[in-house]
């Protein structure tokens, strides 16, 4: 408990640093580009959530576009935790979500991106007065939190589970009730939590700083463009229709 409250604080903290109040949502693409972290999105397999990298050039993370955006928005709080928490990080690829206590450091990044997303000055702002206590949050109530913290239903469950909002057998009632996408549509939401996107989304300088290597000759003419493959970028196509443009 008192790792938690610690890693708690530590998520408080990162949110002041960051100009983010104690009660509103985090827009994790603009935190990014704020951080200045190159982020790249792309489709992997289902137990690749995502990965961060640190080295002496800058900070970089992958995200598994083929989860929902829901589940996209906790990678990026766990890998922001790797990056700019964790002590002698250099990289790392996760599987979100976990809460493994023999991994110190995922079990950790979980739980930092539970508190960065979900503060609980904010779910209690959400809160109508007869819901606060235990089990007695309406299942309304939490699609409501889903969409302004952008979480799953799983994540938003998770954290009032921890602040004894629900217990364990009302979370698996609150998980396997309904239609999660209809349910949100019915009370006015739109259904992008629940889709995969952002296939070679880019945020950052990505295709800049990979220039840079190709024209200081550090990376083969083979590997800058492989590297711009890897965003969706086919340079060998661009060049044919550029020329063809011309005449």
């Amino acid at each position: 408990m008192l790792k938690e409250r610690y890693i708690e604080f530590k998520a408080n903290r990162f949110r002041e640093e960051h100009g983010l109040a104690a009660t509103e949502p985090v827009d994790v693409y603009k935190l990014l580009a704020k951080l200045n972290v190159i982020t790249v999105f792309k489709e992997m397999t289902e137990n690749f959530s995502g990965m961060a990298l640190k080295n002496g050039v800058g900070n970089f993370m992958m995200v598994n576009s083929s989860d929902i955006l829901a589940r996209q928005h906790f990678t990026i709080g766990h890998e922001l935790y790797h990056l700019f928490i964790q002590e002698n990080f250099k990289n790392r690829i996760c599987q979100v979500g976990i809460f493994d206590k023999k991994e110190k450091e995922e079990y950790n990044a979980d739980w930092f991106s539970s508190y960065l997303l979900m503060p609980q000055d904010g779910i209690f702002e959400l809160l109508p007065k007869n819901e606060i206590g235990l089990n007695k949050i309406s299942l309304d109530s939490i699609v409501k939190m889903q969409h302004y913290f952008g979480v799953s239903r799983v994540a938003i469950l998770n954290r009032l589970m921890f602040i004894d909002m629900i217990n364990k057998q009302r979370k698996e009632e609150l998980l396997n009730t309904g239609n999660k996408r209809l349910h949100a549509v019915l009370m006015g939401f739109g259904e992008d939590l629940y889709d995969a996107g952002n296939t070679n989304k880019v945020i950052g300088d990505y295709g800049e700083k990979a220039k840079k290597l190709y024209d200081r000759e550090i990376v083969s003419e083979t590997d800058f463009y492989g590297l711009m493959m890897d965003i969706g970028i086919d340079l060998d196509k661009k060049l044919k229709e550029d020329g063809k443009a011309e005449r």
